[in-house]
């Protein structure tokens, strides 16, 4: 399943090969929009993916949460595949905004916090506990893709308005396997480096290293 969507992601051209400056400023030979994988049969593929990891893992939750914009679509359709699973009453999931609104509904996250009945947790043991906090409705993040973590640290910033909210874990599309050289002439990688910092993991559907790497020239 996983081959599927790197044919996605050729097929709709949502990887680019070049020369790119990424949101990090860092420079790179490629660059994966996974806006351009608006279809249907992509967007299957991506929920698919990600909810099998969910499940795979066993990763309890009360709340998935879409990282704007590119977020927001597939996080709605993996809580449709995970409640087909009938392993769950129902699926919350949540978005936040890139700016704040100043009229209407001001709200940063986009999202019924207060009425989740934690019908969507499948069961007390299937969290690992080094990243599980009492009394906090458990976040699951998901992103298309991790660079150095710029996206998910604005995204942190923003829940320190919602204490009871708490990310116990991170899923993107793609890690970029993004790294620098240690005085040890060691590759540290960044996504080591930020589940280090925040005591959260970090997973990935692909990665660069693995999946990507080989069509870079």
């Amino acid at each position: 399943m996983k081959n599927l969507l790197i044919d996605a992601l050729i097929k709709y051209e949502a990887i680019k090969f070049g020369d790119f400056i990424l949101k990090s400023k860092r420079k790179s030979k490629y660059f994966v929009s996974t806006g351009f994988l608006n279809n249907a049969i992509s967007a299957n593929i991506i929920s698919f993916l990600i909810s099998n990891l969910i499940l795979s893992k066993n990763i309890k939750f009360d709340y998935l949460f879409g990282a704007s914009y590119k977020g927001i679509p597939i996080v709605s359709l993996t809580s449709h595949f995970l409640l087909n699973t009938n392993k769950f009453h129902n699926i919350f999931y949540l978005y936040d905004r890139k700016e704040k609104k100043e009229y209407g509904d001001k709200t940063i996250i986009v999202g019924n916090i207060k009425e989740n009945d934690q019908d969507c947790v499948i069961n007390n043991n299937c969290c690992n506990p080094q990243f599980e906090k009492k009394n906090k409705k458990k976040v699951i993040i998901i992103d298309d893709v991790f660079t150095c973590g710029t996206a998910l640290t604005e995204i942190f910033n923003k829940m320190k308005y919602y204490p009871d909210l708490q990310v116990v874990a991170c899923i993107v599309l793609l890690n970029r396997n993004e790294h620098e050289i240690n005085e040890h002439n060691e590759k540290v990688y960044f996504k080591d480096l930020f589940e280090q910092k925040h005591n959260i993991p970090i997973y990935s559907i692909l990665n660069f290293e693995e999946d990507i790497s080989h069509f870079v020239k």
